[in-house]
């Protein structure tokens, strides 16, 4: 029996520069050029930026990346995250319930699946399909929430966006809740080591997070350059920070000495 062809289109895919081949996208599978790969084997989906172009790019044993005509693009990106190779649940979830600790008025419960894939989370529904990297995951937790004016336990998921803390809610029967959070804690633990910091490095980190700069952490702190220096660079390798902006210490030249004599003397 041949499968049913949803969509053909002409796209591009990338090898160190761009191909011109088609896709096929059918019940069970992508046809890109010669090459045909079944929806059950491909682990994971994302939105990238390859050279200032937003693509598709798909994991099967590694990873390659799809250009697609831009009207066509959701559109193929929505099948596959519906039929990737992933464990999938019938719940209602509010994404974005809370977003740095303020609550959302915009965020609606919405009624789809939670899927889990080795290195991330989704939540799909009709209009939305949003996929969460593992590393990206704060917290797993349980409580009750009110929901529909009754008390329900929801499953509750903290994870980081665009710098910002986002709580995201999952509701669906308990014993389905109950494997969630076990299973999630189990994917977190293998995604993040213990990491044990010192009282300064926590005081530092929290810091961070609160938006101080490099002078005003070190006058808070008491210590001097070199130090903060050393525990900017224990956090950057233990993952916990990167580096985003390199200060460059310059000392004047003889000329600029003369330029700020010649200054204070106006």
């Amino acid at each position: 029996m041949t499968d049913k062809v949803h969509l053909r289109a002409p796209v591009k895919t990338y090898d160190g520069g761009w191909v011109d081949v088609e896709l096929i996208v059918t019940d069970n599978s992508l046809i890109i050029g010669k090459r045909d790969i079944p929806f059950r084997e491909i682990e994971d989906l994302e939105d990238v930026d390859v050279e200032g172009v937003k693509c598709i790019q798909i994991k099967k044993e590694g990873k390659f990346v799809l250009n697609l005509p831009q009207n066509l693009h959701q559109q193929v990106f929505k099948f596959i995250a519906f039929n990737l190779k992933a464990d999938k649940f019938a719940v209602f979830f509010l994404s974005y319930a809370t977003v740095g600790g303020v609550v959302s008025s915009n965020s609606q419960w919405e009624k789809g699946y939670f899927s889990v894939t080795d290195e991330g989370f989704w939540f799909l529904s009709s209009k939305n399909q949003k996929r969460i990297p593992i590393e990206n995951l704060g917290s797993v937790n349980t409580d009750l929430r009110n929901v529909g004016g009754k008390q329900r336990k929801v499953l509750i998921l903290s994870h980081v966006e665009k710098s910002n803390v986002v709580t995201s809610l999952v509701l669906c029967p308990e014993s389905t809740l109950e494997m969630l959070e076990s299973y999630l804690q189990r994917l977190f633990k293998k995604h993040k080591p213990s990491i044990k910091l010192s009282e300064d490095e926590t005081q530092i980190l929290t810091l961070i997070y609160s938006g101080l700069d490099f002078a005003s952490i070190e006058n808070i702190i008491g210590i001097s350059t070199d130090e903060l220096n050393n525990y900017y660079d224990q956090l950057v390798d233990s993952g916990l920070a990167k580096v985003v902006k390199i200060r460059k210490e310059i000392e004047l030249t003889p000329l600029g000495v003369n330029m700020v004599d010649n200054i204070s003397k106006r």
